[in-house]
């Protein structure tokens, strides 16, 4: 279980996105930017209103309190008190709370002038910038919100019906009060200016004549407008169905991304096959909702919803995953990870047909994000040759695994529930987790760290190999079980160092692993828990 210390430390952290923060820190995030915004607004409120000047001061020591007890927090709470004072974002803090603080005692240090400088309480604005990236996230959501929303409801082409209609409507009162008051006087129904407005949106909203001009032109003018609000009509009703349409249509099907909506830190599937389903399955139990699954296929707008549970936060891009153009929209350069799955546009093609068109996908995505993380399935062991020269991809190949799995259920039988219950993510089942290596650990042996695992008692997980894969290609340099190092000479056994990752079984990811704040900010990881 957490230490109190740890919870708390999570609570203030700024909030960075599902993936990576608890809901409570976005709770105390908001809280905290809201009295900093109302504390700011007490300044002009205070010379616009001197009479509330003892109510506004009372609210400001309020404030004031707040503000101290979270540098107070934020202190005790840091991973090294003796440093946290000096660091950027403490001393933002304190002079956040500095200005009050002078002001109560300006008269026993003898500096009374700063009872006028109450512009100085607006450096609280500074503290803003420890949550540039909350505002960053609420941009890009509230962006890709509006473009959703802009896309499915055709909210473009309604704004311009109802821009063009007030500028007709606009023109048309003027014109016809201009008409009516030179040709007629101020006896028409037009000659007054305001009933002109009023007379002439009922034309163009209705296509009916509520008045009738007097003047010749008047009445031409009119018959015009009359036109231009049956057009108005017609072409408002057409979007209307036009959305009511798409909606039945859309119905049980994945939703479209919308083209010019955002991604960040997502999960791109390339192609579609009969996988497809499980695979988005699977993805969605492990990341529990925290990253978008955006489904790159031509049919993209054809795939059907298998379960909503898993497809709240998946959605689709229709077109030609080779075209440059798609990959753009589909942000591979921001992506987290990309699965090219092997297609079934064209039953008749051989399975080393299918390999060539995944592997030309998956040089497209590559040209797109070189760093990426990529799986990529292929149906014949034969493509591998060719495929050995992209380093860093994953590979995998259906059969491949079957026929180890067959051999090893031969030799072990039920062994092949162990694998089940490891390769799927599941609420009641263990998964493996890589993690970096503990600090107490390093210079240890495997033994040992496998000991130090088995007598955590507050969580239980099973150490069962190391990873010491380069940076640049993740998942090339796996360990089971070690019983010496790659020098091959005689040792106590293998010693972990700062750049390994240790291979765990457990229930949950581990409490205790420290994570790299940059590698989850860039998407080289992917935080479960």
């Amino acid at each position: 279980m957490k230490e109190y210390k740890d919870i708390i430390y999570e609570l203030m952290e700024p909030y960075r996105g599902r993936f990576r923060s608890t809901p409570g820190s976005l709770v105390v995030d908001i809280i905290i930017i809201f009295c900093i915004l109302m504390s700011c607004l007490l300044i002009p409120l205070g010379y616009y209103y001197p009479d509330l000047e003892s109510i506004l001061w009372k609210l400001e020591l309020g404030f004031t309190v707040l503000f101290c007890i979270e540098y107070l927090i934020r202190w005790m709470v840091a991973s090294n008190p003796l440093i946290y004072p000096f660091t950027l974002f403490a001393m933002i803090d304190l002079l956040a709370i500095m200005p009050t603080l002078l002001v109560i005692h300006a008269d026993y240090i003898f500096l009374p002038f700063f009872r006028g400088l109450r512009l100085l309480r607006l450096l609280r604005l500074l503290k803003f910038m420890r949550y540039r990236v909350f505002f960053y996230l609420a941009y890009i959501r509230i962006r890709n919100w509006s473009s959703a929303l802009t896309h499915h409801y055709h909210l473009k082409q309604i704004r311009l019906l109802f821009f063009v209609t007030l500028l007709f409507w606009i023109l048309g009162s003027n014109l016809l009060y201009f008409t009516e008051t030179r040709l007629v006087g101020n006896t028409g129904p037009y000659s007054n200016y305001w009933q002109a407005y009023w007379h002439i949106i009922i034309v163009l909203v209705s296509g009916i004549e509520d008045k009738e001009p007097l003047s010749l032109l008047g009445r031409i003018e009119v018959s015009f407008f009359l036109l231009i609000g049956i057009c108005f009509a017609g072409l408002v009703t057409a979007e209307l169905v036009s959305i009511l349409v798409k909606k039945m249509n859309r119905s049980g099907k994945i939703q479209l991304k919308a083209p010019t909506s955002r991604l960040r830190h997502h999960i791109v599937i390339i192609a579609f096959n009969p996988h497809l389903y499980n695979v988005i399955k699977q993805i969605s139990a492990a990341i529990k909702g925290r990253h978008q699954i955006l489904v790159v296929s031509r049919r993209g707008d054809r795939i059907k919803i298998a379960n909503p549970k898993h497809y709240k936060r998946v959605l689709a891009l229709s077109g030609d995953p080779l075209n440059r153009s798609i990959l753009e929209q589909a942000w591979i350069n921001k992506a987290s990870r990309v699965v090219v799955l092997s297609s079934d546009n064209d039953q008749h093609d051989t399975p080393q047909e299918k390999d060539n068109r995944s592997l030309m996908k998956t040089l497209a995505a590559l040209s797109f994000n070189p760093s990426v993380h990529m799986t990529v399935e292929l149906r014949s062991t034969d493509s591998l040759r060719y495929a050995s020269h992209l380093a860093g991809v994953n590979f995998i190949v259906a059969r491949e695994f079957g026929e180890r799995l067959i051999g090893q259920a031969v030799m072990n039988p039920g062994v092949t529930e162990v694998y089940t219950s490891l390769m799927t993510f599941t609420d009641d089942s263990s998964e493996f987790y890589l993690i970096p290596v503990p600090c107490e650990l390093v210079g240890k042996t495997l033994k040992q760290a496998q000991l130090f695992f088995l007598d955590m008692d507050e969580e239980s997980m099973i150490l069962v190999g190391i990873d010491r894969s380069p940076r640049a290609f993740p998942g090339t340099n796996f360990k089971l079980t070690p019983v010496s190092d790659d020098d091959g000479l005689s040792s106590p056994g293998v010693i972990l160092g700062e750049k390994d990752n240790l291979i765990l079984i457990a229930y949950e990811f581990p409490s205790f692993a420290r994570v790299n704040q940059d590698d989850l900010w860039k998407g080289r990881i992917l935080l479960r828990r």
